[in-house]
């Protein structure tokens, strides 16, 4: 039995009588098959390839831009953070310099620190060698805004408390009677004197101060009128009460008053006008420092007048 076979007819241009004839095996014929096939196999295999290479080099190209976008975006945020972290110096300088001198505690740099330090652990630091570069310090400045945000909530929280304490102070010391209650010179010391109308000696509870009749009297300390009436010795007089009636001031021999009970009054704010009313020899003020219902020398709260007060 004859195998089976491909036959081939060759017709040349050059001669139709010429016909040229070759037979193909069928193991030829299935082996050509395959070297195609598998030809178009490689060439779908480098196509495949070569478009996935096409689309890693874009894909590289893509990353290094958005890499560059973000580093621009990672040094904005450093000079942002720079900025903020003076600024916030700045504020904890302000604030330690109103500590010293209204003499509060002052806080510590462990404190200030907000929290801040410690060595990485090992596995930190293999993770860091492993990543990216950029993403580092993306995380280092994710780091760097929550440490900023806790420095930012510490000095907010310790300016609220110094506002608070300066505050109070302010108040105790606006309450304080630190100026001089009019002008005029000094006739009578606190303590003991040889009284002028009695003639022996007796303490004296307060200063004597002497001017021309009507000459203003002012309130020494924010306060308010406790007493506004006319006594035998004190004459027409005016009692102010200070920082919650720990502290009172009184102003005695007044020609006129120009307040009453209960109302309310600041340092410096026009009460009356210097007399000779009751006990008195003369045109004067009697002006009295009363604490805890004990007579103080006034002279030991007057400060001198270059000096703040308010």
């Amino acid at each position: 039995m004859k195998k089976l076979g491909w036959g081939v007819v060759i017709v040349t241009a050059e001669s139709l009588a010429k016909v040229r004839q070759v037979f193909l095996s069928g193991f030829f014929i299935i082996a050509f098959i395959i070297i195609n096939i598998i030809g178009f196999v490689g060439m779908g295999r480098l196509l495949w390839f070569t478009g996935t290479y096409v689309s890693a080099k874009f894909g590289v190209y893509e990353a290094r831009r958005e890499n560059g976008g973000l580093l621009l975006k990672v040094q904005f945020l450093n000079r942002y953070i720079d900025q903020e972290n003076t600024r916030i110096q700045d504020l904890v300088t302000f604030e330690d310099n109103i500590r010293l001198q209204y003499g509060m505690e002052m806080i510590s740099e462990d404190v200030r620190r907000a929290g801040v330090g410690g060595r990485p652990s090992p596995a930190e630091l293999l993770l860091s060698n492993m990543l990216d570069p950029v993403l580092i310090k993306a995380e280092a400045v994710r780091e760097s805004l929550s440490v900023m945000l806790r420095k930012a909530e510490l000095q907010d929280s310790t300016l609220s408390q110094v506002t608070s304490s300066v505050n109070k102070i302010h108040q105790k010391w606006s309450q304080r009677p630190s100026t001089w209650p009019t002008e005029g010179r000094i006739t009578s010391p606190f303590g003991y004197r040889f009284h002028p109308i009695l003639g022996q000696m007796m303490f004296h509870d307060g200063i004597d101060i002497a001017n021309k009749p009507g000459t203003a009297v002012y309130a020494t300390a924010n306060g308010t009128i406790k007493t506004v009436c006319t006594k035998e010795y004190y004459g027409r007089m005016i009692m102010i009460s200070h920082n919650d009636s720990e502290c009172e001031t009184v102003y005695a021999h007044l020609q006129q008053a120009l307040v009453h009970n209960g109302q309310f009054v600041k340092r410096g704010d026009l009460i009356g006008y210097m007399g000779n009313s009751g006990r008195s020899t003369g045109p004067h003020l009697h002006y009295e420092v009363r604490v805890d219902n004990k007579v103080i020398n006034p002279m030991n709260y007057i400060l001198p007048a270059d000096a703040l007060v308010d």
